[in-house]
């Protein structure tokens, strides 16, 4: 009998029960339910802590992503020259940008060149002359026309440089130019020609445009253009205090750009390793990521607003500052997508590959598809030989070298578009089931080769018998694979049981 069966009766002295022999008794009980329940409580208490730990980090590394794409953005865009040229060389085919530049010029040239009083003196001179009273006339009448007609040649100068390709040219120029001035307008350099000051204010330096429209006129044969002198006139395209913050930030991200992605993606790593259940941690880490990248594709559309508000009409025509801003965030907005899309896949890779039901049956309508396929081709009496046992030996590393592939298109290639997404995904698809096909996994031991294959081969559908004097043979195939975190109804293989055998009843 068991020696805790004692310890159910209660003792009892004279018919009644003993006040010390009952605490003795329930505390020995109290004692031994605690010893068996004790391992358990602590495992329990453990799966919780690595639980909340596990949280802990991917929330903290998800919600540091979209920092991280920002402070890429400010180190990779901004002091990469050749991409800050690309993204804004095309505004100098902007019809918006190009008649704002014509305004700007037309302006600068009027308030250096007095076209009306010029007009005035000139046929001043004229009526000086001993000329005939209908001439004097004449010229009266023509007065207003000429200084117009002065005004519109200024005009169609200015509007002729802006829409040339030399004027394209130079406008790549200036920003290459330029891209180290921006640089240390938001390090606060203020020796340079783009300035942002401490008040927010943003200017831009006209003095080469202008040289070439004063190159132009006097080309075109207007020779009071040799009075414009050298302009040396900043446009205050922008004032607002978040360019000072602006400025701030950019020193700190610029710090940050390198560190902060690794950080993030550090912790959401750990995160993963650190949960029990891995696949529907990844599952969950990976859509988070996405919906986070989402807000912030989300914050760069409402941004667009408040920049477009805080420019226009103070500042900028309202669509100078929209191609503007368009210029601009293609770059943050592909790496968010880029990133978001990765979020994706690796959650929708962790489902297929965990113990779910719908990824089970997925897996083994594969892997059954894939196997029947093969025996069909090794009974014709193809198979991938060696390189399909190397591949069947390398399987996992081809899967990762795929997804690794997969995400260097998804982060690298620019622009991001629809077309190149799903594409992507569908090569990616096509190169596992032909990894999947294509292998050549070992035979079962105990099950021979289909005649006419090589050892090795996958049998054919047909059933393989027993040769005569040996034992029929009863395989047991592994399991699928499985996530080794929930074993939960699954069984291993087995050893063939040994066939009963009953003794012989007498003659």
């Amino acid at each position: 009998m068991d020696g805790s069966s004692n310890l159910a009766k209660p003792a009892r002295t004279n018919g009644r029960a003993d006040p010390a022999a009952e605490i003795a008794r329930l505390s020995a009980e109290n004692a031994r339910l605690r010893g068996q329940l004790g391992p358990a409580a602590e495992h329990r208490a453990s799966a919780r802590w690595r639980a909340f730990f596990a949280a802990l980090l991917i929330t903290i590394g998800v919600l540091l992503a979209p920092v991280s794409v920002v402070a890429y953005w400010t180190k990779g865009y901004i002091n990469d020259t050749d991409r800050f040229v690309a993204s804004l060389a095309p505004l100098a085919d902007d019809p918006a940008v190009q008649a704002y530049l014509v305004d700007e010029i037309v302006a600068v040239v009027n308030e250096n060149v007095d076209i009306n009083t010029i007009t005035s003196d000139l046929f001043t001179g004229l009526e000086s002359l001993d000329l005939p009273q209908a001439a004097k006339d004449a010229l009266a009448l023509l007065e207003t026309p000429a200084a117009q007609g002065v005004q519109q040649l200024i005009e169609s100068a200015a509007t002729n440089i802006v829409a040339s390709d030399a004027f394209a040219e130079l406008w790549e120029q200036a920003l290459r130019t330029s891209q180290t001035q921006v640089i240390a307008a938001l390090e606060g350099d203020t020796s340079t020609a783009l300035v942002i000051s401490d008040t927010g204010e943003l200017g831009i330096q006209l003095g080469p445009i202008i040289a070439e429209v004063k190159k132009e006129l006097v080309d075109r044969g207007f020779s009071l253009a040799t009075n414009i002198p050298e302009v040396d006139r900043t446009i205050v395209v922008a004032q607002s205090d978040s360019l000072v913050q602006a400025r701030t930030g950019y020193q700190l991200l610029n710090v940050l750009g390198f560190v902060l992605p690794l950080v993030s993606l550090g912790l959401i790593v750990l995160g993963v390793l650190v949960a029990k259940r891995r696949s529907r941690t990844m599952i969950w880490a990976g859509l988070t990521l996405a919906l986070a990248m989402a807000v912030l594709a989300a914050g760069i559309a409402v941004g667009r607003i408040l920049f477009i508000s805080a420019l226009s009409p103070t500042y900028l025509p309202n669509n100078v500052a929209q191609a503007l801003y368009d210029a601009v965030v293609p770059f943050i907005n592909t790496t968010a997508l880029s990133v978001g899309l990765v979020g994706f896949t690796v959650a929708v890779v962790a489902y297929l590959a965990g113990p779910f039901r719908g990824s089970t049956i997925v897996r083994r309508a594969t892997i059954g598809t894939s196997a029947r396929l093969r025996a069909a081709a090794a009974n014709a009496g193809v198979t991938t030989g060696s390189f399909g046992d190397f591949l069947y030996h390398y399987r996992r590393l081809a899967h990762v070298l795929i997804g690794l592939a997969a995400a260097a298109v998804a982060i690298f290639w620019r622009p991001l578009a629809v077309p190149v997404i799903i594409w992507t995904a569908v090569l990616a698809l096509i190169a596992v089931l032909l990894v999947e096909l294509l292998q050549r996994p070992p035979v079962a031991p105990g099950i021979p080769p289909v005649p006419g294959t090589r050892p090795g081969t996958p049998p054919g559908p047909q059933e393989p018998t027993a040769e005569a004097g040996t034992e029929p043979v009863n395989p047991t195939l592994p399991l699928p694979p499985a996530d080794p975190d929930d074993l939960r109804g699954q069984t291993g293989p087995t050893e063939p049981l040994e066939p009963l055998r009953t003794p012989a009843r007498p003659e």
